[in-house]
């Protein structure tokens, strides 16, 4: 992979999949220029040798970029070439912070102007408003960010366009930001029998490991989970385990050797747990912290797990 692209690792997975190929009149060399730039940021045909070349690169090329839509823009407005030109446009913020090249002070093509245009291409208006939704998303969870206004419109897209092949980027992200902002509802009868309920464990600090007895990662991780479950319990620190493990009796077995007091989450289905599944995970070992309302507050809490739970026990 050349310095460019290394770079050009801020152009998301977003960028990189929904933009559309563009479709220009025959004969309107204006919006071809436009298209044969687009075409050299996705594909440089350079390999420069230093991050400061690749920078210095896509800066001309955003540039460039930005002067060509311009030109064509005012010499053929109605080109249908715009539509897709535009959703490219909406999605080059944090490529161009890393190349240090703004955004024109106006827009010439909002991205709700793409959804409702009726001369769009079907796919385009549908990528339009996936990347409304999915620009819209951090500041939905962010301090003072209203998650309910970003739910609807995430709610109102995948309804729209129920076709978009890259939906469930929003349904994962639907799921985050419900997950974040509401009290986890999660009752199970544990292997043990025990049954756990955790809307009533709200007034407690959380741990959800996701985890298994064949994980090593996950092994490795059991020593500091349970020095500080027993430094930190009577304080109001509960642990629950979701195990990925098939084997009933190994993992019983593991937990009596280890001194694992907490309920376990068991199906017995594996990596296919059910749990795992409803959640979109997609490794383990992970870890939920929840804070005393039941919110999840962190979803990889494994990092600097001790500090986390003397924090929120605090709040």
């Amino acid at each position: 992979m050349n310095a460019l692209r290394l770079f050009c690792l801020g152009v998301t997975t977003l960028v990189l999949a929904v933009s559309s190929s563009i479709r220009a009149a025959d004969g309107d060399d204006e919006w071809k220029k436009v298209n044969d730039i687009i075409e050299g940021i996705r594909n440089p045909k350079e390999n420069p040798q230093t991050s400061e070349t690749a920078r210095m690169m896509l800066k001309h090329s955003l540039t460039e970029f930005d002067a060509t839509y311009a030109a064509a823009m005012k010499s053929a407005p109605t080109n249908p070439a715009r539509w897709d030109v535009a959703l490219f446009a909406a999605m080059l913020g944090h490529v161009r912070e890393l190349a240090g090249v703004p955004a024109p002070e106006k827009e010439a093509i909002s991205l709700d102007d793409i959804v409702k245009a009726a001369d769009a291409k079907p796919e385009t208006r549908s990528q339009a408003s996936l990347t409304q939704v999915m620009l819209a998303s951090d500041s939905a969870v962010a301090p003072g960010g209203d998650a309910a206004a970003w739910v609807a419109l995430a709610e109102k897209h995948l309804k729209a366009f129920p076709g978009e092949k890259l939906n469930k980027m929003v349904e994962v992200k639907l799921q985050e930001v419900n997950l974040k902002t509401q009290p986890l509802g999660l009752k199970f009868t544990a292997v043990d029998g025990r049954v756990v309920d955790v809307s009533k464990l709200q007034g407690k600090v959380v741990l959800i490991d996701f985890w298994a007895t064949w994980c090593g990662p996950c092994v490795e991780e059991l020593p500091t989970v349970l020095k500080i479950y027993k430094e930190q319990h009577a304080k109001g620190f509960e642990v629950i385990g979701v195990s990925l493990d098939a084997d009933k009796a190994e993992l019983e077995a593991f937990l009596k050797d280890k001194g694992v007091e907490w309920p376990q989450y068991f199906d017995g289905k594996g990596p296919e747990n059910e749990l795992f599944l409803k959640f979109n995970l997609e490794s383990i070992p992970t870890m939920w912290l929840l804070n005393k309302k039941g919110v999840v507050v962190s979803m990889t809490a494994f990092e600097g797990l001790e500090e986390k739970v003397k924090k929120l026990l605090a709040e």
